[in-house]
């Protein structure tokens, strides 16, 4: 059984007072930061850890329960081992590469209840296809590219793996199967519902019907921890699966609150949100929050629950040193910097924005250009995939 956490945010929580630092490190203060990961496809875990280590050794990070702090800033729902398992694939060491993907699906699926596991389970299961296929298993390798499908409809296949035989598999793989087969979930409490492939959530009741393959199946019930798995159905039988919901405790009620901090709009909904989040993790006031990244940079801002103010975005460079980190990171908690939380947008709208900024208006134009590329991108996806 395997236990769901959806994740991805940095939280700052006042704690104790911090000690003296040498010069061009952060002064003595009596905050401390818990962090969130709230940016879109931040799949550098590089920067976050940099981050997370300055942080630490200045005294301003809160400690925190090892699979909490992984739901905060997103590690959680990211596959961790994509260098070795393309490694291992291009040395046809499948065994291996097999062994490694079955290891990052346990983790995400343990991790699911703070973050969208949705892209990284698809991108398992495209590895998944193209060890199959190379191991001339081209049933296997079609079932795994379906799945892949159903987890991500705009899942596709890497280029630089599409030769020709590969395609042919991926075009079979997007016929969805008519051969049906059922499942029966027997769940403790009785109101658990559950959600198959990432759709909408539906009480347990008679057998599900589904097309055979590979699901992604998540069973969930108030004040419980999720559970969640990949169920094989087979043609004309019934998967059974008895299941018992842990209950939750303070952690697992923080990270299910993680999603809802994530995908709340910058400024006063997102402190709302934070307000509710902070309050299940011990000393947690503040939250310093990664709002935008890419491989050069990350954009952050501090959220005040008590002053119910936020800091102007900061940029963090990729090649910034610690003591210019601790800086930026001070300079975030001086009162000066912070703005009221309801004129966040009103403000970034009125200076020179930068892209990050301008989620909303992109959101905008991909709503009025109905039928476009962007438009289907950004109105099919599942709601924990929006970031700011």
């Amino acid at each position: 059984m395997r236990r769901v956490m959806p994740l991805v945010a940095i939280v700052l929580g006042t704690l104790g007072a911090l000690p003296a630092h040498a010069e061009g490190e952060a002064d003595e203060s009596t905050d401390q930061l818990v962090l969130l990961n709230a940016a879109n496809g931040l799949g550098n875990l590089g920067q976050i850890d940099r981050l997370r280590r300055v942080l630490d050794q200045r005294g301003l990070l809160r400690k925190l329960p090892t699979q909490l702090e992984a739901a905060l800033d997103g590690r959680s729902v990211l596959v961790h081992d994509i260098e070795a398992i393309k490694e291992a694939y291009g040395d046809t060491d499948f065994a291996t590469a097999l062994k490694i993907i079955e290891q990052d699906e346990d983790r995400i699926l343990k991790g699911i209840a703070s973050g969208d596991p949705i892209p990284a389970l698809a991108e398992l299961s495209e590895w998944r296809g193209l060890i199959h296929a190379a191991m001339h298993k081209d049933e296997e390798a079609v079932a795994w590219f379906r799945a892949a499908y159903r987890f991500n409809p705009a899942w596709s296949l890497e280029k630089k793996y599409a030769s020709p035989s590969m395609v042919s598999l991926v075009k079979q793989a997007r016929r969805e199967v008519s051969q049906l087969g059922k499942l029966r979930i027997d769940a403790d409490p009785e109101d658990a519902t559950v959600r198959v492939d990432g759709g909408a959530a539906q009480p347990l009741g008679d057998k599900l019907q589904l097309p055979i393959g590979y699901h992604f199946v998540v069973v969930s019930a108030p004040n419980h921890v999720s559970w969640a798995d990949l169920v094989e159905i087979h043609e004309g039988k019934t998967e059974k699966l008895p299941i018992k919901l842990d209950k939750a405790d303070k952690a697992d009620r923080a990270a299910t609150l993680i999603d809802a901090t994530v995908t709340a709009a910058p400024g006063k909904a997102r402190l709302r949100e934070g307000k509710r989040l902070l309050a299940n993790i011990e000393g947690g006031r503040r939250m310093l929050v990664i709002e935008d990244g890419n491989a050069d940079h990350v954009t952050l801002r501090l959220y005040d629950i008590d002053t119910k103010k936020v800091s102007k975005p900061l940029m963090l460079e990729n090649n910034m040193s610690s003591a210019s980190i601790t800086r930026l990171v001070n300079a975030a908690l001086d009162p000066d910097n912070m703005v009221s939380a309801s004129s966040v947008l009103v403000i970034d709208r009125t200076t020179q924005p930068k892209v990050y900024e301008r989620w909303y208006f992109w959101v905008g134009v991909a709503a009025v250009a109905v039928g476009g590329f962007a438009g289907y991108q950004y109105m099919t996806r599942e709601p924990t995939a929006v970031r700011f």
